[in-house]
């Protein structure tokens, strides 16, 4: 094993938070080094057509995201294999390279309201707060949509912020015949222009890499921190060089965990040691517990008879075109969940919305209405260590989440109340799905080292930081205390943006390595 330079922060993970929490502290002046598990993409990967099997995708190819031009932005599961439950699946889609997932993100940015970050009771379990509120992130929100040139309308909506940009996109035919409807009938209920950021996946690192403080690690497969003697702050990250089975650490004042909800915990879980035998951050048996992430599947989709031709597909990728029916309840007790639209003129370049497109009637236009909705963070639902080694030699996760009645129960009302709005519209609605997805079908893993106010009831602080370790923060969707039904990307990349500036102010003032109070 071989060591090499220090840094003031390591960041584990290249994707969503890494590249935010990267660029951040290099802005701030610190020596940054980011270890990304997978490669560097040979070229844009819209273009790049490398052939992947199916047949090692098993998991994989089950995204919707999943198609022959973006396979080989997914693992292969044979050499990435995790474990579940025999009764109860998890679908785990994975991308391993320089940039993560936002390869595959679609770019729809939803702030979270106070309404998601105060407390909600879940079954059997006392009701989770967030530490922080609205106002705390706000400043973080407009810094991450700037940048990411995320556009949308100012509509007032107190279920979902209006972004920092706004935009003149002219509503498609569907949204204003839906606008038209809910005004109409249902006051309380809104179509949002779509809040989608538009900036390139890779612009984030790319802009901490020009700082010139970053470094950059490429294939270095992360298994644990390296504690010091006393268990109490880390003093690196050890990892497995993804192409040569070479073992390395490197040293840092700081680090960051972004690899994603799972990986971030699994990392956590296998860093044991005398003082942390269950791991570090698990004192309380919290750690991997109140995994969570969204409820999808219910859907409703079928054509607006007399709209005019169907959707023309783009000459070039870009982002889905979609609009919004954000949460319209106020009911804390019981979940939320929020309404996405796609009836477009024209589509992103791309086989599968070729072929929708060219599914509907001369003369009509396809729709889609779906939900995204907010399901309780259960103690029960977890992320834990198989016994059996990945690749590499790393333990594998073993990943719990059940979907329970309360579930099925929000699905079926998601599905009749698109069903609903789609009918008072004029539309002719073909298909209706009332039931739950397989859990991880969002593919907004989320929990797992939560936030909060104490250590007895949560892994990490309001600034990110592990109780138990003072300069390991986890600073990716596994922080979250619950899942809201917005789309988390954005509030990732708020959380380890705000995360990073905190840890850079502590770092100034001399008190980075103090234990919290």
């Amino acid at each position: 094993m071989s060591d090499t330079d220090d840094y003031d922060a390591i960041v584990v993970g290249s994707g969503a938070a890494g590249g935010w929490a990267a660029r951040t502290l290099a802005e701030r002046g610190a020596r940054v080094l980011v270890l990304e598990a997978g490669p560097l993409l040979p070229g844009d990967h819209r273009v790049d057509r490398a052939v992947h099997s199916a047949r090692r995708q098993s998991v994989q190819s089950l995204c919707s995201a999943y198609e022959p031009m973006t396979a080989h932005l997914f693992v292969d599961d044979a050499d990435h294999p995790y474990q579940t439950d025999e009764d109860a699946p998890f679908h785990w889609f994975r991308g391993r390279q320089l940039g993560g997932r936002l390869h595959l993100w679609a770019g729809v940015s939803l702030r979270m309201s106070d309404r998601e970050f105060t407390a909600r009771p879940a079954p059997g379990d006392t009701p989770r707060a967030w530490p922080l509120g609205h106002r705390d992130l706000a400043p973080f929100y407009e810094r991450v949509e700037s940048f990411m040139r995320v556009t949308g309308g100012a509509e007032h909506s107190p279920a979902a912020p209006a972004p920092r940009s706004v935009d003149d996109r002219r509503p498609s035919h569907a949204e204003r015949l839906l606008a038209d409807t809910l005004a109409a009938r249902w006051p309380q209920r809104q179509v949002l222009a779509g809040r989608v950021a538009r900036a390139d996946a890779d612009a984030v690192l790319t802009a901490a890499l020009d700082t010139g403080r970053t470094a950059l690690r490429t294939n270095a497969v992360v298994s644990h921190l390296e504690l010091d003697p006393a268990g109490g702050r880390a003093r690196g990250v050890v990892f497995a060089d993804r192409l040569t089975g070479r073992w390395h650490r490197r040293r840092a004042r700081a680090i960051l965990l972004c690899a994603s909800a799972v990986e971030s915990v699994r990392i956590l879980l296998n860093t044991r040691t005398p003082q942390h035998p269950d791991g570090l951050g698990n004192r309380h048996d919290l750690l991997g517990r109140y995994f969570c992430d969204h409820l999808s599947g219910p859907s409703v989709s079928g054509t607006l008879p007399g709209a005019g031709t169907a959707p023309q597909p783009s000459a070039a990728p870009g982002f889905v075109p979609v609009s919004h029916v954000p949460h319209f309840g106020d009911e804390r007790e019981r979940p939320g969940y929020g309404i996405t639209l796609l009836a477009p003129e024209v589509l992103p370049l791309s086989a599968r919305s070729a072929d929708w497109a060219a599914s509907a009637a001369a003369g009509t236009t396809p729709f889609r209405l779906w939900s995204c909705g907010e399901i309780p963070a259960r103690r029960d639902n977890r992320v834990q260590l198989a016994d059996a080694p990945d690749a590499w030699g790393i333990p594998q996760a073993h990943i719990r989440l059940r979907h329970g009645a309360e579930e099925r129960e929000l699905a079926a009302e998601q599905a009749a109340t698109m069903a609903e709005m789609a009918a008072a519209a004029g539309w002719d609605v073909t298909d209706v799905t009332d039931t739950p997805a397989v859990p991880g079908t969002s593919v907004h893993e989320l929990g797992g080292a939560a936030m909060g106010t104490t250590p007895d009831r949560s892994v990490t602080d309001a600034a990110n930081r592990l109780w138990e370790a003072p300069n390991v923060l986890v600073a990716d969707g596994a922080a979250f205390t619950t899942p809201g039904w917005q789309n988390p990307t954005l509030t990732i990349m708020a959380l380890a943006t705000r995360a990073a500036h905190l840890l850079a102010d502590a770092a100034r003032a001399g008190r980075l390595e103090h234990p919290i109070p």
